[in-house]
């Protein structure tokens, strides 16, 4: 099962009291090497009170010889249990969860070096990125602040002096806990991403993070992405934190097909028309599949994370997935259009009562060309990027009830 960032933080925060229960073990069979004849595991919880301590140990000595020989012999079989129990509950979670002895914690403003540990390729020009601390310094993953929140880390390209920031992909299974991992495309002009793919296994990089891009709240009824390219990294992301709390619902447009190999949409789509997409114009599209139609099918990087949140979604929420995701291909005639964005919108919400308090939240995530078509531009004040204005094809549509978040 996949975990959450969030979920991530909360267990890391938990590792240093499970492992604790090796160390009481070990250090309750210490203590008994110590403790006069006659005293056994049971008497043990005693030693913490004091007084009574006293009162039983003079008890204890007037029962006479043949009752400590008892107790003598009795000994070894619940300390021998207790420790049975303690050491391999002890070394489970000291191992599933190791815990980070002589790890600092970087501030989110200073940069600090992680080694290039992997670096799986997507397509042509996409690659995820996977990163491990260099030193005993590292970004804060359980900052309790930021549990509910999609994350970014910004790369230095150290010659230029300059930095990009990338949102996190969700924790994998079987993923250490202080890895990170990217979904990274290298753009013709990007300095920092062709910085990036340039770089060998086992090269250092500066980052530093983690920074919030925002928090989702507690009360969330619909999620509904518009995701463009890369953008789908946050959309994952989110999806990984609200797993059976909410309904998602994700429509992803890529250029290529070697972006989504194997992905199919879970919403019935209708045929797409010879068109003008949002990367230029477009074929006539083939006809579509669902995903169920598939379930051998070869599946790509992207879209075998994408079906790991579904899986996550119906076990917590102990039905069918809440994650719903939609493919939309450049190259194949397919891209969504206003009519799509309505379908989606009506999906989410024909179910919702007027007594619900939840939010319902759009989302808007990918290239600055696909996020100034759908909702306009962010603007920057006072030094920083702000939302800016509702904009774009989607300030044409009903979308009440709706907050609609450009990241």
């Amino acid at each position: 099962m996949s975990l959450s960032v969030g979920a991530w933080r909360t267990l890391g925060r938990a590792a240093g009291t499970r492992s604790n229960i090796a160390r009481f073990s070990q250090c309750s069979r210490q203590a008994e090497e110590k403790l006069p004849e006659g005293k056994g595991a049971e008497d043990k919880p005693t030693e913490v009170r004091g007084p009574t301590l006293a009162e039983e140990q003079q008890q204890k000595k007037s029962e006479g010889k043949e009752n400590t020989q008892r107790k003598k012999a009795s000994f070894g079989i619940p300390s021998l249990a207790f420790f049975a129990v303690g050491l391999p509950l002890g070394y489970y979670f000291s191992d599933s969860l190791p815990l980070r002895k002589g790890t600092a914690l970087s501030d989110p403003q200073e940069f600090v070096k992680y080694t290039l540990i992997g670096k799986e390729s997507v397509s042509s020009t996409c690659a995820i990125f996977r990163l491990r601390p260099s030193t005993g310094t590292t970004v804060d993953l359980a900052d309790p602040n930021l549990e509910r929140a999609i994350t970014s880390v910004e790369f230095k390209q150290p010659q230029l002096q300059i930095a990009r920031s990338y949102t996190c992909l969700p924790q994998a299974d079987g993923q250490h806990e202080d890895e990170l991992r990217f979904l990274i495309r290298r753009e013709q002009k990007g300095e920092v991403s062709n910085f990036l793919h340039r770089l060998p296994e086992g090269a250092e990089l500066e980052t530093r993070g983690l920074h919030q891009e925002f928090i989702l709240p507690e009360n969330v009824n619909s999620v509904a992405f518009l995701v463009g390219g890369t953008g789908i990294a946050p959309a994952a992301q989110a999806a990984d934190i609200l797993a059976g709390e909410a309904d998602v619902h994700i429509l992803w447009a890529s250029r290529r097909r070697e972006d989504c190999i194997g992905g199919f949409s879970d919403t019935q789509v209708e045929p797409k028309r010879t068109g003008w997409g949002f990367w230029g114009s477009s074929k006539p599209a083939k006809d579509n599949q669902r995903a169920d139609d598939l379930p051998n099918a070869e599946k790509g990087a992207l879209v075998t994370i994408l079906e790991s949140l579904k899986q996550r979604s119906a076990a917590s929420s102990g039905r069918s997935s809440r994650l719903a995701v939609d493919y939309f291909v450049d190259e194949e005639g397919s891209f969504i259009r206003p009519e799509d964005v309505k379908r989606m919108i009506y999906r989410l919400t024909k179910d919702q009562k007027d007594s619900d308090s939840g939010r319902n939240i759009l989302f808007v995530s990918g290239p600055e060309g696909f996020l100034s078509y759908w909702a306009g531009s962010k603007q920057w004040a006072n030094g920083r990027e702000v939302q800016g204005p509702l904009r774009g094809v989607l300030s044409t549509l009903d979308l009440s009830g709706w907050d609609v978040i450009k990241l």
